[in-house]
């Protein structure tokens, strides 16, 4: 009987993770096929992208299967969407909007984690010590702790939504295509040197993920875990 609460945490945390997660891709590719949209490309919206239906979205591996290894592995949740499809030719200004449209993504995942920023901040202030320490402990991952406040599942859901909104933010931005980083530093780069960088992107998600397996990482979750800290606690 004493292991209940904890096991309901563990479900309402994965399940709002799982969720958070869905709603996170959707504005991020969202953003994507709507800024196409006004630059003159609507080849997403005829597809119906524009749109936070997740199922819109989903890409098997990205939105499925790697966040339910990860819930079931306990560990942060995070993943992926399908590419947004993106006519360049159809682009009003090809070369500035394509840059446009390639960086919405990561802005919308960013404006969201600011926004929560925001909203956490006067959240913890407004509701008290109780509510900041529900807060700090969610950061923590404590979720024991946490749930001993009533404040447990708004502090869980602000503190998590800002920092996997964060997390995607700056992970898409990671120059390694198909990343959305990737495409603009390939934008970027002489046509003979891009061509020739292009040529990882067969292996893209696979560097990404040694990435994580090497716990390099962390120089990405680092940074948004002290911001959030110093919010939750000044």
């Amino acid at each position: 009987m004493g292991g209940d609460p904890i096991d309901q945490n563990l479900i309402f945390s994965g399940g709002m993770q799982f969720l958070i997660l869905l709603l996170a891709i959707s504005v991020h590719e969202s953003a994507h096929a709507w800024t196409a949209a006004l630059c003159g490309d609507d080849t997403a919206a005829k597809l119906g992208r524009i749109s936070l239906n997740p199922i819109r979205h989903i890409d098997p591996v990205g939105t499925l299967l790697l966040p339910f290894l990860l819930l079931i592995a306990r560990a942060p949740v995070f993943g992926w969407a399908k590419p947004t499809p993106v006519d360049v030719r159809k682009l009003r200004d090809p070369q500035r909007h394509h840059m446009l449209v390639t960086l919405a993504g990561p802005a919308s995942n960013l404006l969201i984690a600011a926004i929560l920023m925001v909203v956490l901040a006067v959240a913890v202030r407004v509701l008290g010590a109780d509510a900041r320490a529900a807060a700090h402990a969610s950061l923590l991952g404590n979720l024991e702790l946490a749930s001993e406040s009533a404040h447990f599942p708004i502090m869980f859901t602000l503190v998590f939504g800002a920092f996997l909104n964060a997390f995607l933010g700056i992970f898409n931005l990671i120059p390694v295509p198909p990343l959305d980083g990737g495409q603009i530093l390939l934008q970027m780069l002489p046509p003979r040197l891009a061509y020739r960088y292009a040529a990882i992107r067969p292996f893209g998600f696979m560097i990404v993920l040694a990435l994580a397996f090497l716990d390099l990482l962390k120089f990405l979750v680092l940074p948004i875990f002290a911001l959030l800290s110093i919010i939750i606690n000044s």
